[in-house]
């Protein structure tokens, strides 16, 4: 949606403004500069309606826009938006309008609304410790040992992972490098004992074998395709997906389970073992210490029913 024009001049200098905003202030979003994208969709949304400055916009125009976009197809695939979409272009709005209110554009800001019921988070499944033992059972080769050592025993996200290069994993000093993690921070992940012993075995043994001579210069990708290239996130979650089909345990595979279930699977596995909330937060590269908060309470929670039920 970044390519909606916009024949407002006012809102179009508005865009370009927050444009400039988003980078200078750094936020992460990948190709896509959803941030922009969401805000030059509210743009066109109000534009076509008749409205002609960003001092009309009121709280009514956010709900209504807020229904749009419950109905707007989505442009990538069947069906509408989903909820987590949703949410982000709420946020987007957020972001902006409260830009407007702090570079004195606006007084205040419509988007300050009471949160809108989209309906909870889908909860992400968690392996047990003897289910990752099963993965680890089944793997064919080093590489997907290294995988699950990269995603479960050093609980990196996808992204992290498909960004990781060889000069990152300071395996003689037992740590890798997380060079850009979220919203562009970067951080230093302590590996174990067999968690490097995989990640060393695969780069002796098997990392050179997905080097082809297609290739005139050698990627500096930890992890490569069959073409020598760096591994797209979606083949990562395609390869865990196969590993946990070779296991054949039904409750397994119903799980569902992606790579960031093992990030989330690690970090309830150390809390259980007396890991203290702050390792995890920096373990795992927690902008706020709630978010490592969310692990304690649920694990709390789970307790709480499993005594009930014995």
């Amino acid at each position: 949606m970044k390519h909606l024009p916009l024949n407002n001049p006012h809102f179009e200098a508005l865009y370009k403004d927050f444009d400039v905003f988003v980078i200078a202030k750094g936020y992460r979003q990948g190709k896509s500069q959803m941030l922009q994208s969401c805000v030059r969709e509210f743009l066109f949304f109000i534009e076509i309606r008749g409205f002609t400055t960003i001092q009309q916009v009121k709280a009514p125009q956010i709900v209504s826009y807020y229904d749009y976009l419950r109905e707007r197809p989505n442009q990538r695939r069947d069906g509408g938006l989903s909820e987590s979409m949703i949410r982000h272009h709420l946020y987007s709005l957020r972001l902006f309008f409260d830009h407007l209110v702090d570079s004195e554009e606006l007084d205040s800001s419509p988007a300050r609304l009471p949160k809108f019921q989209l309906g909870k988070y889908k909860e992400r499944n968690l392996c047990t410790i003897e289910e990752i033992k099963q993965m680890y059972e089944v793997c064919k080769n080093k590489k997907e040992r290294a995988l699950l050592g990269i995603a479960y025993g050093c609980g990196l996200r996808r992204s992290e992972i498909q960004n990781l290069n060889t000069t990152d994993v300071l395996l003689h000093k037992g740590v890798l490098i997380v060079r850009e993690g979220k919203n562009s921070k970067s951080r230093t992940v302590p590996i174990s004992d067999n968690v490097i012993k995989d990640l060393k075995e695969y780069i002796i043994y098997e990392r050179s074998k997905d080097f082809t001579a297609k290739n005139y210069e050698e990627s500096p990708s930890f992890f490569l395709n069959k073409l020598g290239k760096r591994m797209a996130g979606d083949k990562h979650n395609n390869a865990l997906r196969e590993i946990i089909n070779r296991t054949q345990n039904p409750e397994l595979i119903r799980k569902e389970i992606t790579l960031h279930c093992l990030r989330h699977s690690i970090a309830t596995h150390l809390m259980d073992n007396g890991a203290s909330i702050e390792f995890v937060q920096q373990l795992l590269g927690h902008a706020e210490i709630d978010t490592a908060h969310l692990y304690s309470k649920r694990r709390k929670q789970q307790m709480k029913i499993l005594s009930q039920i014995r």
